[in-house]
């Protein structure tokens, strides 16, 4: 488990991938808001901001999150990210990972 653990809050969503290898799960956390003075044009009404974690066949483990300028948003670019990280290796070359699907 992540040492920020409140700050990820809640899984809301999650599905399991499949793949030759074994199985790839994605955890959405529920959105939060995100009061950062780099994000906030309006400190009354801060970005938000949502968690992902991916746990990969052979272990590995991906968290990260999205900021969006409001819950939804957030919600739907922490999908796109984490479809990203699900594809793609991430390790600076373009490779891709074995295909998923469910």
């Amino acid at each position: 488990m992540r040492s920020d653990a409140d700050a990820v809050g809640d899984i809301i969503a999650t599905r399991t991938f499949d793949r030759a290898d074994g199985p790839v799960e994605l955890c959405v956390h529920k959105p939060s808001p995100y009061p950062d003075p780099r994000y906030d044009a309006d400190p009354a009404n801060p970005p938000w901001r949502c968690f992902y974690t991916i746990v990969f066949p052979d272990g590995e483990t991906k968290h990260g999150y999205a900021v969006g300028i409001d819950s939804v948003q957030a919600l739907l670019l922490a999908f796109g990210s984490a479809g990203h990280r699900i594809r793609h290796v991430g390790n600076g070359t373009p490779a891709l990972r074995p295909p998923a699907q469910w």
